[in-house]
């Protein structure tokens, strides 16, 4: 019973990882930066992609695009992860403060 109580247990963490764009396989290894930055640039491409102009989507692109490949994951620096975030909470910060204006005119 215990075991297939760690099985369901791990299947439904590894969907979550999965849901967040984080790949299951390398989660132990990949320094925490990154896998926010990743978790990030995942949440804006598939929420966000029609308030993002062509440039900032081929820049999150190309983060994917690292994160997927074993070699250039370790060549990722905090500098593109910082980057990502960045552009994570200016978005958000754009889209709180257009939710706020349509509140206090409603």
């Amino acid at each position: 019973m215990n075991n297939y109580k760690n099985f369901k247990d791990t299947e439904q963490t590894d969907a979550w990882l999965r849901s967040k764009g984080i790949n299951v396989q390398t989660f132990a290894k990949t320094n925490s930066r990154t896998l926010q930055a990743q978790q990030a640039a995942t949440l804006l491409l598939e929420q966000y992609s029609t308030t993002l102009d062509n440039a900032t989507k081929r820049l999150l692109e190309h983060f994917r695009c690292c994160y997927a490949d074993n070699n250039k994951r370790g060549k990722i620096t905090d500098g593109l992860c910082y980057r990502v975030l960045n552009l994570t909470t200016r978005v958000k910060r754009g889209e709180y403060r257009l939710n706020r204006r349509t509140q206090q005119t409603a």
